[in-house]
């Protein structure tokens, strides 16, 4: 459901005052792709830096990304734009999930599970797989069961669900499951079918994944503002007449003409006097400079176990074939599960799985990213509606990207979704991606 309200018309004047809130991958593409269209904009960022959740930055001489990204889309136009962007590389896919103290196949390979698990966990596989309910699809719970059966349901898919946000499966919208497993049961899992099952990615050349917001960045027309917090909407009429923020500690006013909100749905309610139920997983990142040459060949690695706090871990080392040999790397663990001492619950599963010693780590930092995912409860759907009927009240307010329209999308997705928002403003041939 697209949380985008439109005035009904084109605007032809190229003097209209433009207003982005948010510089990450949604607010910087809408911001690249009206700079192409002959437009000026005014981005305002409460961070004091760009790229949100996309990001990049230099850590012991490593490029790193806010946890790990890769371009992978079916999206021709938006790979071509990004190419265009920034220069990319495809990559072998290299990646596990970490379970039972085992590395197996990403995505699961039912074979594989029979074969390297003990007896018992095959035959439940089989049998609940066999025997597959038929539910009322009301929750991820119900739907996965109905794809999997009980076996693969309990052996993976509510540990790592409960572990992720923090609640069962049984209270999170089957819509989550819909968007992200993208394939309709065991037997897509076994063909290796779906979108799940890429066997290469896209990835920046030089830098990080945040080069991608760079180069948008660095083609806008206009202003980006950094720490520079929004704090209030100006009414009048059915529109939003201006903008306050904060910078330097003082109070500012900007007058536009139209207003493109990336910042999550909730705060954006708030400025506008209303409430919204919805909720954003809080992520805590985990980064470690570790003094060995590489900690594992992988990516990334998912952690299957529901006593692991780590829900993924990249090695950015992997990401960059044509880096100098170094005796020293960085891991990044992405963390959702509260806990007081992130730093220490991550090296007990590395040494669990031998991959780091804490003798080896030489540096560490934690990162807080406060809407890390939107949390797909039941019955959200009533809370998008909502929102939506908040802000389709003004004709000039137009939201788009992961957090502002509550989806749980991709930055392929994201840049795909700002060039749908200003077709349908400015026009079908308004923005044209990859020509």
């Amino acid at each position: 459901m697209n949380l985008d309200s439109t005035d009904g018309g084109s605007v032809s004047t190229a003097d209209e005052r433009i207003v982005i809130i948010g510089a990450g991958v949604s607010g910087l593409a809408l911001a690249w792709l009206l700079s192409e269209m002959g437009r000026r904009v005014t981005v305002l960022e409460a961070a004091p830096h760009i790229g949100g959740l996309a990001r990049t930055f230099d850590w012991h001489g490593l490029s790193c990304d806010i946890a790990p990204h890769r371009l992978h889309t079916h999206d021709q136009a938006v790979l071509q734009a990004v190419q265009q962007l920034v220069p990319l590389r495809e990559l072998q896919r290299h990646s596990r999930i970490l379970m039972r103290d085992k590395q197996i196949q990403d995505p699961i390979n039912p074979i594989e599970l029979l074969l390297r698990f003990p007896p018992q966990i095959g035959l439940k596989l089989v049998w609940g797989y066999l025997n597959r309910p038929k539910l009322p699809e009301d929750s991820f719970e119900a739907m996965a069961l109905n794809r999997y059966g009980r076996g693969l349901y309990d052996f993976f898919f509510e540990p790592y669900t409960k572990k992720m946000f923090g609640v069962p499966p049984g209270e999170i919208s089957p819509v989550w499951g819909r968007e992200k497993l993208r394939s309709s049961g065991l037997l897509d899992a076994l063909k290796r079918q779906s979108k799940t099952f890429f066997s290469t990615f896209w990835y920046p050349k030089q830098g990080g994944y945040g080069s991608i917001c760079d180069a948008m960045a660095a083609r806008t027309r206009g202003q980006i503002r950094l720490s520079t917090p929004v704090t209030g909407l100006e009414q009048d009429q059915g529109r939003i007449s201006a903008v306050h923020y904060r910078q330097d500690g003082a109070e500012h006013r900007l007058a536009c003409d139209r207003v493109f909100s990336t910042i999550p749905a909730t705060g954006l309610a708030r400025m506008l006097g209303g409430e919204l139920h919805l909720r954003f997983k809080r992520v805590q990142l985990v980064y470690l400079h570790i003094a060995k040459a590489q900690a594992m060949p992988y990516q990334w690695v998912y952690w299957g176990d529901a006593e692991v706090v780590i829900n993924r871990m990249a090695e950015f080392k992997h990401f960059h074939p044509d880096l100098a040999p170094t005796d020293r790397t960085v891991l990044c663990a992405e963390v959702t599960v509260e806990t007081p001492q992130p730093v220490e619950d991550v090296l007990a599963a590395l040494e669990r799985y031998q991959l780091v010693r804490r003798a080896d780590v030489l540096d560490s930092m934690v990162l807080t990213e406060g809407c890390g995912y939107p949390v797909y409860d039941r019955g959200f759907e009533a809370a998008k509606i909502q929102a939506q009927s908040l802000f389709g009240r003004f004709a000039n307010l137009h939201c788009v990207g992961r957090n502002a329209e509550f989806r749980h999308i991709e930055a392929d997705e994201d840049i795909a979704s700002a060039a749908d928002c200003l077709r349908g403003i400015y026009g079908a041939d308004a923005v044209r991606l990859g020509g």
